[in-house]
């Protein structure tokens, strides 16, 4: 790969979480004539580490592609800590360095994630199986929305503690399954929200099996029985704790092989600390942005 291609995608893929939230506070103490000498300096410092952050992990990701085993392959990430999962911005980022790259360019995913936004996990996985050499690399999970991510290439590795999940379909925080059989349990004594959202749960699980299936590589698609995988996956039936280990990811036709790259674990564990370091660090921020602009803001509106 082209040198500036590397650091392109290096810094596509720079923490960048908090940035928006850094710089209106400090617009803020600009507009509120915020003199808290302290929380200025705070500030200032924040940034500074947030960047530090981001060179780390930039010349951690260019480590990792130089000593990649795979050679002549684009290693993409997509790792989170805790709650964290997928979102907009990531498909954004993953879409973007996609661009750059030919079609028959060969890509490697690592995967690290509980799940998240179902668009985002469509949209990459749109772009994934598109594509004719690709693979993904799941060190320990990749679940609900990584598991459809993961299906979306051509190649699944799985070290060998790793798992993925069913494809769990939820509505605003409920089980789309649960939802549906809750209303009909209910029958008339059913409330209008319970109907209105099951409903919603209802067409959710028969639209997702489909564009799920769609997105699944055909080299997964080789497993016999009536019911498809996607159906499998996504009809509610197996919830998101249900482990699929790579012996009944075999079974159910999944094209999965053992093992991954031992620098990979090193390469999660350095990331998660650094999304450590950064939730810690907004968290923090949030704590200046409540305890110092708000009396400030009092007094100025109080000698207007």
């Amino acid at each position: 790969m082209p040198h500036s291609l590397k650091m392109t995608l290096s810094s596509l893929f720079t923490p960048i979480a908090s940035d928006a939230m850094l710089q209106r506070m400090i617009m803020a103490t600009k507009d509120l004539r915020f003199t808290s000498d302290g929380a200025v300096r705070f500030l200032a410092a924040a940034s500074a580490r947030r960047s530090s952050i981001a060179n780390d992990w930039s010349r951690t990701q260019n480590a990792l592609q130089t000593i990649w085993p795979r050679a002549g392959r684009t290693v993409l990430a997509l790792i989170h800590e805790g709650d964290d999962g997928l979102t907009a911005e990531d498909a954004t980022d993953l879409l973007t360095v996609l661009a750059m790259l030919t079609p028959d360019d060969p890509v490697d995913v690592i995967l690290h994630t509980h799940g998240g936004s179902a668009t985002a996990a469509n949209r990459i996985a749109a772009a994934l199986v598109a594509r004719p050499n690709t693979a993904a690399f799941v060190p320990f999970y990749a679940e609900s929305a990584g598991t459809e991510v993961a299906l979306a290439c051509a190649e699944i590795f799985l070290g060998n503690d790793a798992n993925l999940t069913p494809i769990d379909i939820q509505i605003e925080g409920a089980p789309a399954r649960d939802l549906v059989e809750l209303a009909r349990k209910a029958g008339p004594r059913a409330s209008e929200s319970l109907r209105l959202s099951a409903k919603i749960a209802e067409r959710a699980l028969k639209d997702e099996a489909k564009t799920v299936d769609s997105l699944i590589h055909p080299n997964h698609k080789t497993g016999k029985g009536r019911v498809s995988l996607a159906r499998r996956l996504t009809s509610g039936r197996s919830y998101h704790a249900e482990l699929i280990r790579f012996a009944t990811a075999a079974a159910m036709g999944i094209a999965v092989k053992r093992g991954v790259p031992a620098e990979l674990y090193r390469f999660i564990g350095t990331r998660r600390a650094q999304l450590r370091q950064l939730r810690e660090l907004d968290s923090q921020l949030k704590f200046v942005h409540r305890r110092e602009p708000e009396p400030h803001l009092e007094l100025v509106h109080g000698a207007a």
